[in-house]
């Protein structure tokens, strides 16, 4: 944990690598200090039919999924870190999102539960 999410238009390619992008937003989710080393896992997903408004204009949306249990000040400085570094990345695209969803422990599971169990 945290899974972080990047969502954006496939032709922010032109102002940005991906690889660059998915790597400031890890990097920052790392930084916060709230997760242990090698736990965040980041992925981009873009796509070609959108609006902002009532316009084609750029966007960066982020979800940060993390095991519920965290303090609200953590999760606003997780939010607000991430979209620091997006910001000063890049300064010229308006809308720069993020939002922090808590997944219950009692539903879910991984590789690494499913061979305690065993």
């Amino acid at each position: 944990m945290p899974h972080c999410i990047i969502e954006c238009p496939n032709s922010l390619n032109t102002v940005i690598n991906f690889s660059t992008l998915v790597k400031v937003v890890h990097n920052a989710a790392e930084d916060t200090g709230l997760f242990s080393t090698g736990d965040v896992k980041s992925r981009l997903i873009t796509t070609n039919h959108y609006l902002v408004g009532d316009k084609k204009d750029y966007f960066i949306h982020v979800s940060v999924h993390i095991l519920s249990g965290r303090a609200a000040e953590q999760k606003k400085k997780l939010s607000g870190d991430i979209v620091k570094v997006l910001c000063d990345l890049l300064p010229a695209i308006e809308m720069i999102s993020v939002e922090i969803r808590d997944i219950k422990i009692c539903s879910y599971s991984n590789r690494k539960s499913i061979t305690q169990h065993n």
